[in-house]
């Protein structure tokens, strides 16, 4: 870029000038007294005109002067400008990366609205094969009927197995499956006495028979082992061996339940009464609060026989272990009439209780509330982090 002036190529400044003027000025002076008025009046315009000539020198200074500031102030509006080339590549480069950063974010947002169209269409599928299905369901509620009968016979029916001996029988259910170095086994609940009458004088022995239904007509002989057993409230836990992986476990309602259950709940009654293979009956929760020898039971409706105690209790709604079947009603001590609505059972506050007791928690499920309780202390250890 041109300069307006370059000071090294100016040419040479009127100081000189105006000291020769000034010399010949006084030499006029001098002799101004000795020429003619005529001369003396062209002196005076000489003298004018070199006043003039001055004045106008000065103004030329002032000018050069005015001309090496705007110089100046030219170099430096130049380095600002060149500065400014820079801040705007810079500004260009970062435009380039937004247009760059936006094109991906559209990339992106094409994907979602696509895979959401895909999700929305499943859906819309889905409620279509669900309303046709609950169309068929209407048209043939036998189909709904079938599979809730399957579900009953899978979680309450399955589990419940026959213990046996030579003077006495009873009942038992399943609650857990697991593997040990002895291979597959399984827990399960019933009543204590049914395992003392079994064994009789040989209680020492810990172990006694049971009957697993295997098919329609076939069942399989398994030995059921003590582990652990509680006089007061008439429970004991086995272990199952011989069954292989049974695949028939009861779920154990949580203690949370109990809060659910009052007088009027539907439930069944499980067991293998005079030693028969397991079968339900019908029935509700007619007691909560009811005592005999200072242990709390429920009683039930449902009908029940000699060779239920040690069954299950299970609640309708749920189809969840509530209780274990441990005593019935009598009427007259010479020949003594079964009561047979008139069942009493092991509540399940207390058969949690005694699990706990006995170092089998883990066969509990969790307690709603214990869950709600490690669901927030994950929360917090998340916004900790």
């Amino acid at each position: 870029m041109e300069h307006f002036r370059n000071p090294k190529t100016q040419p040479p400044r009127l100081g000189p000038l105006r000291a020769g003027l000034l010399a010949a000025a006084t030499g006029v002076a001098v002799a101004s007294a000795l020429v003619a008025p005529e001369v003396e009046t062209l002196r005076e315009a000489r003298d004018a005109h070199t006043y003039a000539l001055i004045q106008l020198e000065d103004q030329l200074q002032v000018l050069h002067e005015s001309q090496d500031a705007l110089e100046a102030e030219f170099e430096g509006q130049e380095g600002r400008l060149s500065g400014s080339d820079q801040a705007l590549v810079q500004l260009r480069a970062q435009l380039a990366a937004s247009y760059s950063f936006q094109g991906n974010l559209n990339a992106d947002l094409s994907g979602l609205r696509n895979e959401f169209k895909a999700q929305t269409a499943a859906l819309a599928q889905r409620r279509s094969d669900l309303e046709q299905s609950t169309v068929r369901e209407e048209v043939d509620p036998r189909l709904e009927q079938s599979r809730h009968r399957a579900d009953l016979r899978r979680n309450i029916l399955d589990p419940v197995f026959q213990l046996a001996g030579d003077e006495a029988v009873g009942s038992a259910v399943m609650v857990w499956e697991g593997e040990d170095q002895q291979g597959p086994y399984q827990l399960a609940l019933t009543s204590y006495h049914v395992v003392r009458d079994i064994l009789g004088e040989d209680e020492e022995r810990g172990a006694v028979d049971g009957f697993v239904e295997a098919g329609e007509s076939d069942e399989i002989r398994v030995r059921c082992t003590l582990l652990a057993k509680d006089v007061p409230t008439d429970l004991a836990l086995l272990r199952v061996d011989g069954g292989g992986w049974l695949g028939k476990t009861a779920r154990i309602a949580p203690l949370a339940r109990d809060a659910q259950i009052e007088v009027f709940s539907p439930v069944y009654t499980v067991g293998c009464p005079l030693g028969t293979a397991a079968q339900a009956t019908h029935g509700e929760v007619t007691r909560k609060h009811w005592q005999v020898g200072g242990e709390d039971l429920w009683m039930i409706s449902s009908p029940a026989y000699f060779g239920n105690s040690g069954g299950g209790v299970f609640l309708e709604e749920t189809q969840e272990l509530i209780g274990v079947f441990a005593k019935i009603y009598t009427h007259g001590s010479y020949r003594p009439q079964v009561v047979t609505h008139m069942g009493l059972a092991v509540p399940l506050p207390v058969l949690h209780e005694w699990l706990e007791s006995e170092g089998y928690g883990h066969l509990l499920p969790p307690d709603q509330a214990d869950l709600a309780m490690a669901a927030e202390a994950s929360h917090e250890g998340d916004e900790q982090e």
